[in-house]
């Protein structure tokens, strides 16, 4: 985690470089089913905020996802604005927070006025084509840093829809208006860049080759899916994104990096090491780059046996040491009639530190049988199974289903669904 990349060079001596902590998907308010993840994320902004002290940080970048719905409860806005006040009564970091796709550009944009006397820039929306919010660092006057500041990019961002465009057209006007995006962001910081300053852009979308987790989503309307990092334009010498949850960089560009959710989102990310990203600028140039490991407030594990071995299980399992207690997903193979087996996972973990809080147990097992039968792969079987968690994989699997809608209407319903799952930030579904 404290790698640092070999082509960088250090600054000139006496010179101190400007530090960035790179950081996105919070998801405040988000929880795991019906639990609450509050005491996490208060933790985290804790770790976060002692961080940024102990490394005298200069900038914070919140690449998206501040929170994991367009209307926050209250007590996530709390969390929010107590952090960004103890930002500035506490340190003399500048932060920048640029909108994701579960963020509503209008709640975050509506106290940047009051924000920015508090040294806290906020872009929540795009703006018109053409240009890019562009912010100086330290000052405007002779600054280090360029930072290109690009929000989530909504389809209304990247293009003109038109009656009867299919889904390859749809899929290159996105594609073509993200790199319009980030070519006009280039040549914003452009002047810059040859005054002297390093240049960074920020971003919400999927990189190609990128890994991601359940608790993500197909985030652009129509399907893009994914963007190749040639997007990014070489000014730019790092990306900080957000959206995806685990922290890595892309795979063909390690400029473009995520910096991944601060805790784990759902049990898919359970062996993840989360972290933050310390970038050091200087004399144009990144100079030096590494991780910083993010202590888990709770573990999330996952468990998996026999239906008959429940209790056994749960019993002999020995949850990993944290400040709360740890959450565990039990998937249960098999069959046994009259049986329950969250019943029987909750008896058994009763006074033993952890808590069971979800069992995926009968809906597969027909599932599961097909794989031992030879019928399909197991790997086949075990992705459908995950599937099921997963409402657009739902919707699509129920599109399928009806062989004769023709292939606009079915581009129509898909779009439909999309836009749904965007305005109310539908995710996986919990089974307890």
């Amino acid at each position: 985690m404290q790698e640092l990349f070999a082509e960088l060079t250090p600054p000139e001596p006496g010179r101190r470089p400007f530090r960035v902590v790179h950081t996105a998907d919070w998801h405040l308010g988000k929880p795991l089913g019906d639990l609450s993840r509050e005491p996490e994320h208060a933790r985290f902004l804790t770790f976060l905020l002692q961080t940024i002290a102990a490394e005298k940080a200069d900038l914070l970048i919140v690449a998206g996802d501040v929170f994991d719905a367009a209307n926050p409860p209250q007590s996530s806005l709390k969390l929010y604005y107590e952090f960004l006040a103890g930002l500035r009564a506490r340190t003399r970091c500048r932060a920048l927070v640029v909108a994701g796709n579960h963020d509503s550009p209008a709640c975050l944009d509506a106290p940047k006025e009051l924000l920015g006397s508090l040294g806290v820039d906020v872009v929540g929306s795009a703006g018109e084509p053409g240009g890019c919010p562009v912010f100086r660092y330290p000052d405007k006057g002779a600054p280090q840093l360029a930072v290109a500041a690009v929000p989530f990019l909504r389809d209304r961002d990247l293009r003109t829809g038109s009656a009867g465009q299919g889904e390859e057209q749809i899929r290159a006007a996105l594609a073509a208006g993200i790199a319009s995006r980030y070519a006009d962001a280039a040549a914003a910081v452009a002047p810059l860049v040859e005054a002297g300053a390093a240049a960074l852009a920020t971003g919400h979308l999927t990189v190609g080759g990128s890994l991601t987790s359940d608790s993500e989503r197909d985030i652009h309307i129509g399907g893009l899916g994914s963007v190749p990092p040639a997007v990014f334009p070489p000014v730019f010498q790092y990306v900080a994104l957000g959206h995806l949850h685990r922290p890595q960089a892309a795979r063909e560009d390690a400029r473009s990096r995520y910096s991944g959710s601060p805790i784990p989102l759902s049990f898919s990310e359970a062996d993840d090491i989360k972290e933050l990203r310390l970038l050091d600028f200087s004399d144009g140039r990144l100079v030096a780059e590494r991780g910083v490991a993010i202590p888990p407030s709770r573990h999330l594990v996952r468990l998996r046996c026999d239906r008959t071995e429940v209790a056994a299980a749960v019993r002999s399992f020995a949850p990993p040491q944290a400040a709360l207690p740890t959450w565990v997903e039990l998937t249960v193979e098999g069959e046994a009639a009259g049986d329950d087996p969250f019943a029987t996972a909750l008896e058994a973990a009763a006074g033993r530190g952890f808590e069971v809080v979800k069992v995926t147990a009968a809906a597969r097992a027909e599932l599961f049988r097909a794989a031992a039968e030879g019928a399909r792969s197991r790997g086949e079987i075990e992705a459908e199974a995950a599937a099921l968690d997963d409402p657009a994989a739902l919707f699509a699997r129920r599109l399928d289903a009806e062989p004769d809608l023709d292939p606009t209407e079915r581009e129509g319903l898909r779009l439909a669904f999309q836009q749904l799952l965007e305005l109310h930030g539908g995710g996986t579904r919990s089974e307890r």
